[in-house]
């Protein structure tokens, strides 16, 4: 299989799991947390549907 294709899949899944345990630490990290991904990776926030 494609490696960029596996490298963004692996990307994606590691921001999922980083924002679901944030998530369940509550709103304020949470929001925190989105603000600073989408500053980082606002490609990856769009596709994760978060902006």
């Amino acid at each position: 299989s494609n490696k960029l294709s596996d490298e963004m899949q692996n990307k994606r899944d590691k921001a999922r799991f980083v924002i679901d345990t944030v998530r369940r630490k509550g709103e304020a990290a949470s929001s925190e947390m989105i603000e600073f991904l989408c500053e980082v990776d606002p490609f990856l926030c769009e596709h994760l549907g978060l902006i």
